[in-house]
């Protein structure tokens, strides 16, 4: 009897639940924070069929000796698909920020537009990227094991925090 050849850690995961709310909030994460850190999905083991996405902050400086080898973190954009453009690692719709928003305002009218309708123009933008996103939003990611670097692809379930 031979014995099949063990399954690397996230080979185990059959479907990621993820809230689209998440994705979201990492992106927005990544628009405002500072350069040492980015907001992350994360898979924590043990890896079961069933994982859920967890929302967290990843730190990118140097010093990452308090990272835990047995979590897997997916950014925002490993869930975003633009017209056929996936790069897990990058998007073309990247969240607005109020410094556009008050730009186009002022382009649309004049230098001396006030923040009530920069804060309007900042909303309708958000709303608009909020709906690319919800939209764009793909069925499988890949994972790579944190113990073996092996890739597998997962599919991805959307839904609401419970």
């Amino acid at each position: 009897m031979t014995t099949a050849e063990p399954r690397s850690t996230v080979e185990r995961i059959e479907t990621l639940v993820v809230d689209p709310e998440d994705v979201i909030d990492a992106f927005k994460r990544d628009r405002d924070a500072g350069d040492d850190e980015r907001g992350v999905l994360r898979v924590s083991s043990p890896f079961e069929a069933r994982m859920t996405a967890i929302p967290s902050v990843a730190m990118t400086g140097a010093d990452r000796s308090d990272a835990d080898p047995t979590t897997v973190d997916l950014g925002p954009a490993a869930f975003v698909d633009v017209r056929g453009e996936y790069d897990p690692e990058h998007t073309l719709i990247p969240a607005p920020s109020r410094a556009e928003s008050r730009s186009i305002a002022r382009s649309d009218r004049g230098e001396e537009v006030d923040e009530a309708t920069i804060a309007e123009y900042h909303e309708t933008a958000v709303e608009a990227w909020e709906e690319c996103v919800r939209t764009s939003l793909v069925d499988e990611v890949p994972l790579a094991d944190p113990e073996t670097e092996a890739v597998a692809w997962v599919d991805v379930r959307y839904g609401g925090g419970d």
